[in-house]
């Protein structure tokens, strides 16, 4: 039977891709990492590692082995740390990511309910736009409006959303309400807008029919909390995502134009490097975001 050992033995080799750097990583005599993978060929009739070069490489067989293996031995790893936490404290420190402008609406709560649950952990959070690395920023866990497109990531969707299309009510009382797309040329257009372009797309549907609106707003933020201070100050009409304005909607304090015509769906993403590099204090914030954004 082939040994559990020799498995996580030969996907260190792959992963070092070398017998040397992986005898180092475990901790073990090179001639006993050589003769555990050795073994495992011999037990699977296979040859998985290519020696034959100077920088060894895996077969194709290899290849095929280590990724049939690799959600197994995360398995493993993960329960091994599960276990190893139930044994643990709750200090250390978590660094996460938040897209700008969702701090305040999805995350503070959260955040505050953390902080007291576990007085003895340090958050620190980075808002940025930017999709910051694991490995050269040190994030543990990212939440994205976009999927990873790195393949070896894993996500999660924890909220879906979209913008909505709004004015103030005394923008509207003070102008003729748009009743279609063309009207809305009429109108002034406060666009979430960057340096690099003048112009600003809205792409609106309705059943079906679909409509991009290409033009050069009258004011241009490139900040959403902005943009929603200027649509209630009745600057003129703009777009907001629904959980920055779901509250002033309620209240009266914005309206939403053309409502029949929406904007596309938005998910929200938890992203991170796996169940086995997640950290006890990050799956536990983790879940705590989750549950409160489900809710």
């Amino acid at each position: 039977m082939t040994s559990l050992d020799a498995i996580v033995i030969f996907a260190q080799v792959a992963q070092q891709e070398s017998f040397t750097e992986a005898a180092r990583a475990l901790g073990m005599p090179l001639s006993s990492v050589s003769r555990k993978v050795s073994d495992l060929e011999a037990d699977l009739n296979a040859r998985l590692i290519d020696r034959s070069r100077r920088q060894i490489r895996l077969t194709a067989a290899g290849q095929t082995y280590l990724e049939l293996c690799r959600k197994g031995l995360e398995t493993i790893s993960y329960a091994n740390r599960v276990m190893t936490d139930r044994h643990s404290d709750t200090s250390g420190a978590v660094t996460i990511t938040v897209p700008p402008n969702l701090l305040e609406v999805l995350f503070l709560e959260a955040i505050e309910t953390f902080q007291a649950q576990y007085p003895k952990a340090r958050l620190r959070v980075l808002v940025s736009e930017r999709m910051l690395d694991f490995v050269d920023d040190g994030v543990d866990l990212s939440f994205r409006v976009a999927p990873p497109e790195e393949p070896d990531l894993v996500f999660k969707t924890l909220l879906k959303y979209r913008h909505r299309l709004l004015s103030s009510p005394g923008y509207m009382a003070a102008n003729s309400a748009p009743r279609s797309i063309p009207d809305l040329q009429e109108h002034k257009a406060i666009g979430f807008g960057f340096h690099t372009s003048r112009e600003v797309t809205w792409s609106l549907s309705r059943q079906g029919q679909v409509e991009d609106i290409r033009f050069e707003p009258n004011l241009a933020i490139n900040d959403y909390a902005a943009v929603k201070a200027a649509v209630l100050a009745g600057h003129g009409i703009g777009e907001l995502p629904e959980p920055l304005c779901r509250e002033a909607i309620g209240a009266g304090q914005l309206i939403e134009v053309l409502p029949e015509w929406r904007f596309p769906e938005i998910k929200l993403y938890a992203v991170h490097a796996g169940k086995a590099s997640l950290s006890k204090l990050a799956r536990l914030f983790l879940d705590l975001v989750a549950s409160r954004l489900k809710s």
